[in-house]
């Protein structure tokens, strides 16, 4: 059970902190545009469309109750007087979907500096925010290193909106000590804006503590694309029992998912995991009982669902369930001697892609469960829905002593997404396991594809080794971006994020139950808050995913942003697309029968126990915990 991941403080606080705005305020807005009509809306006007409209958009965010920043032309302050600020956040070259609505600009301020004035630029933007310094929380519980500003939403609407698809907006920060004189960051960071919206939602993992202790459990949360909520959504959490909730996997549409459920031990082998499908707009278990912890796969309308078997066949077959997990419908064997485990299915339904770890249990998959495993190749097969069976495996990519884990088809069936972990030995800080890899990449690989075919590496979205970054995913609708296909991808990362999390330095950490070859695990690190440890973020970057292979020998990939509406104080983790967020309203702690711990109609039965429908006085209706 994957439960590495440990909250270091109060959950939210730093969150509260970063969606904080500056002292700026709507009410104080002041507004000018060139080519537009002033009359009509003003800051973050929807028919402000940059060069494709021929507008242009010039706002200015005041800071309400401090002095004016002084105006261009404004004289350079002489270095001695007053140095410039270094822009650390967001990075330059990013590519951000319109409708993300956040972003933090994040720097240090130089010595003495009082004000500071926030300038997006480019031929059609002239946007500007005035703030005074909002320290940075430190995630650490150390001294803040800089200062912070939040765009408020009619400057993000402002700057977004009028580049669309448009030139790359520049990003300044000035600041003055006494309104006399300026000085201008030197940081290159221009940021461009996607033409679409960003559609559909993801489901991921979030730590938690439990009695005092982190690293002991964790939930399920959501954040809907289509909304402007600045904070995550819990979907499925732990409760006052501490069980774990975690390893899931949704269908594409959104209305199934597959969750384990853990004891809050901290550990990470599938001993003490149980699965269960969800009616993820009910929040309610609807089957899943028979099903083996691992990984689970659903057809596009979560009809059926393919899933691993560790704890029923040892990997040699796949299982074929009813979408609801209820009914086992087939389970087609591997040929003799494959394993075979993380499949996932094209959105048409028609292929699966998968990993084949070498077989037996000192080279291959795992005693603690099939997410640990070595020397991973990826195999694709046909899948036929009416029949639920599958066809004869195809090497798509051979480990070759590399391990090839965590693949993913693109939502238009023409690339797999996947881990590439270096063999044994390459990295002095890694091995080949499949679970928490520091040395992991993110790479592509077309399909269907030539024999033998080279992993495109998207070296923007990697930007070094050693960052753990891992669980890649597709966002589920393809756009289009300067006469080029554009896909978003998700993953985790621990690498640093501005001036909150600094991870550069720090081990990555495992439970206390690791197997051998995650050791050592320091004792000084085990049954602590994991405050020296590496924290795991959600980040995503714009991909260009034209079938055309002229582009392979180019970075397909642009630099990866952290995704704003998470908790930074929390370690965040296998964040799951699907096309559209369900509602639903979670089900209150020790409340509603389907939650663990809840108590089920007339009978305190959910005593270790998930419930599901009706009474279980007989047990009937429970799944053991």
């Amino acid at each position: 059970m994957r439960t590495i991941f440990v909250l270091l403080g109060v959950v939210g606080s730093g969150l509260v902190a970063l969606m904080t705005p500056s002292c700026a305020s709507d009410e104080n807005l002041n507004n000018t545009f060139s080519g537009g009509d002033a009359g009509d809306g003003g800051a973050g006007d929807g028919d402000l469309w940059g060069t494709d409209g021929g507008k242009t958009v010039h706002t200015d965010y005041p800071c309400t109750g401090c002095p004016n920043f002084p105006p261009l032309p404004a004289p350079a302050c002489d270095p001695s007087v007053l140095g410039p600020a270094e822009v650390a956040y967001p990075l330059d070259g990013l590519l951000l979907p319109p409708n993300m609505n956040v972003l933090e600009v994040q720097f240090v301020p130089p010595a003495k500096a009082t004000l500071y004035e926030v300038d997006f630029e480019n031929s059609v933007t002239d946007v500007r925010v005035e703030t005074l310094c909002s320290p940075v929380p430190d995630v650490r519980k150390g001294a803040s290193k800089g200062c912070g500003v939040t765009l408020p939403q009619g400057a993000w609407n402002d700057i977004a909106n009028t580049n669309r698809e448009g030139d790359p907006v520049h990003i300044t920060v000035r600041a003055t000590v006494d309104g006399s004189c300026v000085s201008t960051s030197t940081t290159k960071v221009d940021v461009s804006f996607a033409k679409e919206d960003l559609a559909g939602g993801i489901y991921y993992w979030q730590s938690a503590v439990y009695g005092g202790i982190g690293g002991k459990t964790g939930g399920i949360y959501s954040h809907d694309f289509g909304t402007f909520a600045p904070t995550p959504t819990p979907f499925y959490t732990a409760n006052s029992t501490g069980t774990c909730v975690g390893c899931h996997n949704v269908s594409r549409d959104g209305a199934r998912m597959a969750l384990a459920f853990d004891d809050p031990d901290g550990d990470d082998e599938f001993g003490d995991v149980h699965t269960a499908v969800m009616d993820v707009a009910k929040a309610t278990i609807v089957g899943g009982k028979n099903l083996s912890p691992g990984f689970q796969t659903f057809t596009h309308d979560h009809s059926r669902m393919i899933a691993s078997t560790f704890k029923t066949t040892k990997n040699s077959t796949f299982a074929v369930f009813d979408g609801d997990g209820t009914t086992l419908l087939a389970s087609p064997a591997l040929p003799s001697m494959m394993t075979g485990t993380q499949p996932d299915l094209s959105r048409d339904d028609a292929n699966l892609v998968f990993v084949v770890p070498p077989a037996g249990m000192l080279t291959g998959i795992s005693a603690a469960g099939d997410h640990h495993f070595t020397s991973g190749s990826l195999y694709t097969t046909t899948f036929d829905t009416k029949a639920n069976s599958i066809g004869v495996p195809s090497l798509l990519l051979a480990s070759g002593g590399r391990n090839y884990y965590y693949p993913s088809f693109s939502p238009n069936g023409t690339f797999i997404v996947f881990n590439d972990a270096p063999q044994p030995g390459d990295s002095p800080t890694t091995n080949n396991d499949a679970f928490y890899n520091r040395g992991a990449r993110v790479k592509l690989v077309h399909f269907p594809s030539s024999p033998n075919p080279t992993p495109i590496d998207l070296a923007a979205l990697n930007v070094a080794d050693g960052l753990s970054n891992s669980w890649p995913r597709w966002s589920p609708f393809v756009q289009t971006y300067k006469g080029h296909k554009l896909l978003w991808v998700t993953f985790s990362s621990n690498r640093d994020y501005g001036l909150h999390l600094a991870n550069k330095g720090f081990d990555n950490c495992y439970p206390p139950g690791s197997p051998a070859y995650d050791q050592p695990q320091p004792l000084s690190k085990q049954n602590t808050t994991y405050e020296n440890c590496a924290q795991p973020q959600i980040w995503m970057a714009a991909v260009l995913v034209d079938e055309a292979t002229t582009l392979d020998s180019k970075d397909r990939s642009f630099p990866a942003f952290w995704l704003p509406f998470q908790d930074v104080n929390s370690h965040n983790h296998s964040a799951q697309w699907v096309e559209k967020v369900q509602s639903n309203t979670p089900p209150p702690d020790g409340g509603a029968c389907g939650q663990a711990g809840a108590l089920c109609p007339a009978t305190t039965c959910c005593q270790g126990l998930v419930c599901c429908n009706g009474t279980c006085g007989d047990g009937s209706g429970c799944i053991p915990n």
